[in-house]
């Protein structure tokens, strides 16, 4: 099990794990060493291999639309106002991105797409390492002054619009900027150096911005979530990637190739986190899913065990009174229905409580016992229902035989328990416990109620008693008369 895992009520809520700490620090420490170790050499310049950009940048527009997606998701199901930021965020960085590289000349024409000049790539490129720091800033300001979730379907609908407006709105903006308003701007590339940059302040402010928004992140959460931890480490890549471009000054260079690398990461961090995350809580619901189907069948058989339990008699173990009055009241619901006899027996054992007086209640139970697994034994073969009626009474159910054939059966359960020879120092019969038998067989489709049937079959059994008991007294329904006959021994 997954014990260690919690589940937040949103993505901003799922809080880091040491080991998620350890990795994002062992990232951060690997990144910041290789790029300062590589700054002195930054300007060395690489075989140009053309379509690494494009393999990149169509990796980066795939990782930022794709965390836009999954964070506006995030939002749609809380109503976090500060999600719905963040998630236009990444939609503004992957629509930038994916036009400077439609602007990025020699890719896919000479000068670049859609009416760029030969610096509209490298303004979408400030615009997208801008955007990112600027876009968390207006995150973190979101959060704090509007940590509410919105309550509503109409105004999350609402919200989302005016977002995607605006998104859309600064994408274009930046657009025309870098294509129409860069000419009346100072250059900032100049056959393919990015010297400029560095000289007009551009590139310093870049990364200052990234590393003030960097810390500002790790100052209002610290690490205590797993989306704030990795997006400190996003604004740490894209520190590094600037750092690295700036003082490259070239493309196709091994600092320029470098903070390519460190975009990957800053584009995929957050992503990756988040799939993570989905990945483990699928885990801990496939988890508990299991859990809960084995708790099903555990309950389940609780259950049956319960029920059984409930419909049989603690001490003899065949079914109680309860079950037997289910069980009659099945068969005496619809008489016209019924299509063969019905026979109802009642036995007592006779001088039961001197029995008791005599051995104890403990060789009163052990009688009981023996006489109920003898019971059933007999009434197995015609498929009949024994039960404990109460006390030292037990019942039998039998279905399809006439008075007759219940008297047979009455006859052979009587003459089963007196050949159990249990002594009984207080019976009038041999010095054995035995046992009366009264009954009564109703015709088929005959109609009467439950309280009427055990009246007629517990007069038959006083009749016994009065007979000088260990006898069977059954009464109705005969086949060869088609009426009432009395049968005994």
């Amino acid at each position: 099990m997954h014990s260690d895992f919690k589940v937040g009520s949103q993505i901003t809520d799922i809080p880091s794990n040491r080991n998620q700490r350890r990795l994002a620090v062992l990232l951060a420490l690997f990144i910041s060493a290789l790029s300062v170790a590589a700054l002195p050499f930054g300007a060395k310049t690489l075989p140009s291999f053309e379509p690494f950009l494009l393999i990149l940048i169509s990796w980066f527009i795939f990782g930022d639309l794709l965390t836009a997606f999954i964070l506006f998701s995030q939002f749609r199901a809380s109503g976090v106002p500060s999600l719905l930021v963040i998630s236009c965020t990444y939609l503004y960085i992957g629509i930038i991105t994916a036009l400077h590289i439609l602007t990025f000349p020699g890719v896919f024409s000479e000068e670049g797409m859609l009416g760029a000049n030969n610096q509209s790539a490298g303004w979408l490129w400030i615009f997208w390492h801008g955007g990112f720091p600027a876009g968390i800033l207006i995150y973190l300001y979101v959060g704090i002054r509007y940590p509410q979730p919105l309550e509503s379907k109409k105004d999350i609908s609402f919200y989302t619009a005016i977002g995607l407006f605006l998104t859309f709105l600064s994408a274009f903006l930046s657009f025309e900027f870098a294509t129409d308003g860069a000419d009346h701007m100072p250059q900032i590339i100049d056959v393919g150096s990015y010297r400029s940059i560095l000289d007009l302040g551009i590139g310093p402010v870049l990364g200052g911005l990234n590393l003030l928004v960097m810390v500002l992140v790790l100052l209002r959460f610290r690490t205590r979530s797993v989306l704030h931890l990795w997006i400190a480490i996003a604004l740490l890549a894209l520190f590094l990637d600037t750092l690295l471009t700036v003082f490259a000054g070239t493309r196709y260079s091994l600092g320029w190739y470098l903070a390519r690398v460190n975009s990957v990461i800053s584009a995929t961090v957050v992503l990756c986190s988040a799939v993570s995350e989905v990945n483990r809580l699928f885990i801990r619901l496939s988890d508990q899913h299991k859990q809960l189907l084995e708790s099903g069948r555990k309950l389940e058989k609780a259950n049956e065990e319960l029920l059984r339990l409930s419909s049989l008699d603690g001490l003899t173990e065949i079914p109680n009174r309860r079950r037997l009055d289910e069980i009659i009241s099945w068969e005496l619901v619809f008489p016209e229905e019924r299509q063969t006899p019905l026979s109802l027996l009642i036995l007592d054992v006779d001088c039961f409580k001197a029995y008791n007086d005599h051995y104890g209640h403990l060789g009163g139970d052990h009688v009981l016992k023996k006489i109920a697994r003898t019971i059933s034994a007999e009434v197995k073969p015609n498929f009949g229902f024994a039960a404990r009626y109460g006390g030292e009474e037990f019942a039998v159910l039998l279905s399809g035989l006439d008075v007759q054939g219940t008297f047979a059966v009455a006859e052979r359960i009587r003459t089963a328990v007196e050949r159990l020879e249990i002594m009984h120092a207080g019976s009038a019969s041999g010095g054995k416990v035995t046992i009366s038998i009264g009954g009564h067989c109703l015709a088929p489709f005959q109609g009467v109620d439950q309280d009427e049937l055990i009246y007629l079959a517990d007069q038959c059994l006083y009749e016994a008693k009065d007979a000088g008991r260990n006898c069977c007294i059954i009464k109705g329904w005969s086949r060869e008369s088609g009426g009432m006959r009395s049968v005994g021994s």
